[in-house]
């Protein structure tokens, strides 16, 4: 995003080889009144989370259970 490809002075170079993978975390307590925002922020963070799905994770019972229920889900690396 810093690079205007117009400028020949700049040349973006590939350092993903020298940054480890990480996941981001989204949190929040059990029996929390999820509002409409917190929804919105979990689907820009990962659109893969819509409201329904939050909501299972939200009532497992479990962290086995929650983990099941994204067991199939592909995450994108960037």
């Amino acid at each position: 995003m810093a690079v205007d490809p117009e400028d020949p002075d700049l040349v973006a170079v590939d350092a993903a080889h020298m940054f480890p993978a990480h996941t981001t975390w989204i949190g929040f307590r059990r029996g929390t009144l999820l509002r409409k925002y917190m929804y919105e922020f979990a689907q820009l963070l990962a659109p893969h989370l819509d409201r329904r799905l939050v909501d299972r994770a939200h009532r497992a019972g479990s962290a086995a259970e929650v983990a099941g229920l994204f067991a199939d889900t592909v995450l994108p690396e960037r």
